[in-house]
């Protein structure tokens, strides 16, 4: 079995854009649990199925997304399930039930300025039946790169449309 680590990271305000707050970033991550079809193109669907508080106050939601044709960890239209830990006010950790871990933070940039901020997604894809160093490992390794570069931003322009479209305050 390969299993394939990478991360991937953005500058959430760009020079010329409207810049979002670090509330607003954390407010996507929490719609992005129940609408990840708004934020992730290869994400056909969403449907959330229990959500509940842990003692310590961390929401905790399981949810079933599809993929689309040619994605996901189990090809398109199979439903995958997730169980998704929100870790106010910087992160998301997202479980699936074969192994596979993502994490979605938002944080500062180097210079500490309070629109110096980043969204970095950490991916760790589980691929049975796939040999380390193998072409196929290759092939994923490079396949799962894109989608990290993807997931990113497609999820900050989300978010800032939604800010725009006045569904974000």
């Amino acid at each position: 079995m390969v299993v394939i680590n990478l991360g991937f990271t953005a500058p959430i305000n760009r020079p010329g854009e409207s810049p979002l707050t670090a509330g607003q970033v954390w407010q996507g991550l929490k719609r992005k649990v129940r609408h990840a079809e708004e934020f992730v193109p290869v994400i056909t669907d969403c449907e959330v199925l229990d959500e509940k508080t842990t003692e310590t106050g961390e929401e905790v939601v399981t949810r079933t997304v599809k993929f689309a044709a040619g994605s996901g960890p189990k090809g398109g239209g199979v439903p995958v399930k997730e169980v998704c830990y929100h870790y106010a006010p910087c992160r998301v950790d997202f479980q699936q039930e074969d192994g596979s871990r993502i994490s979605n933070f938002v944080t500062s940039g180097a210079s500490n300025n309070p629109e110096d901020l980043c969204l970095t997604y950490v991916f760790e894809w589980r691929h049975p039946g796939v040999e380390e160093g193998s072409n196929k490992a290759e092939e994923l390794k490079a396949q799962h790169s894109k989608t990290a570069q993807m997931a990113v931003e497609s999820s900050i322009k989300t978010i800032r449309q939604l800010v725009e479209e006045g569904k974000i305050a």
